[in-house]
């Protein structure tokens, strides 16, 4: 669940990538020689904090329709783009970030908004 940390309001994101068969880091050499190295030599935990991201709750990839879906606590959008660039995700995704909530506050929602 998105928490809140020193007054600042931390949000659910889903970051979406796809990318071509010919793109794929399991087939193209090039491709996973560069998400190796970058994600091999970077700490990634420890530069979160560059991006306003609080934590990376879940990393979800599909090898055969070439997709991932990485879920994450952050501030700003606009900053998980950034590290998506800076990364080597945006070098062969079509990248998508998209707000997320939880399915508990989904049904607070329904039964508010229905008065159930």
């Amino acid at each position: 669940m998105p928490t809140r940390k020193k007054n600042k309001q931390i949000k659910l994101y889903g970051i979406y990538g796809v990318h071509t068969p010919e793109s794929c880091p399991v087939t193209n050499t090039e491709v996973a020689a560069r998400l190796v190295e970058w994600f091999e030599n970077t700490d990634v935990d420890s530069i979160l904090g560059k991006y306003k991201i609080d934590r990376i709750l879940g990393q979800f990839h599909s090898p055969l329709e070439h997709s991932l879906l990485w879920v994450m606590e952050a501030e700003d959008p606009h900053l998980i783009q950034k590290f998506c660039f800076d990364s080597p995700l945006a070098s062969f995704h079509t990248m998508k970030i998209v707000p997320m909530t939880t399915f508990a506050q989904v049904i607070q929602s329904a039964k508010k908004n229905h008065s159930l």
